[in-house]
């Protein structure tokens, strides 16, 4: 009986360390407040190299949310760097890194996006749900 279990128990651990794990992606939607209003839908996928993908999505409503991959999305490809208990999200488009870099803190079932007040605070700007 113990080596069936001791057995069982390597298999199940030995599954855990070679089985492929998915990437997350989190989601976020919500209103565009820019020159012009829109509703915008974005999914950012952090991928294992230290490395992401940002998607987003235009579109003119709320109920069109659900068909959002219907759409074309603008993506943007990035570097991530651990600074302290948050990371740090660099924007490469077009292969140029840009001025902008996120401040970002991962949860289990969240991101949560930061910006420095003029005090230099941090504070929370944009929560993504993980859907993946």
């Amino acid at each position: 009986m113990k080596s069936k279990v001791l057995t069982l128990l390597m298999i199940v651990t030995l599954s855990n360390v070679f089985g492929q794990t998915s990437d997350p992606k989190y989601l976020r939607h919500d209103h565009n407040y820019s020159t012009t209003y829109f509703y915008e839908v974005t999914e950012i996928t952090i991928h294992s190299d230290s490395t992401y993908t940002l998607k987003s999505w235009s579109i003119n409503n709320k109920k069109e949310c659900k068909s959002y991959k219907e759409y074309k999305p603008e993506v943007s490809n990035g570097k991530i760097t651990r600074n302290g208990e948050f990371l740090t999200l660099t924007e490469y488009r077009n292969g140029n890194k840009t001025d902008f870099n996120w401040t970002v803190k991962v949860f289990e079932k969240r991101l949560n996006f930061y910006y420095p007040n003029k005090n230099g605070r941090l504070i929370k700007s944009a929560k993504f749900k993980r859907i993946l």
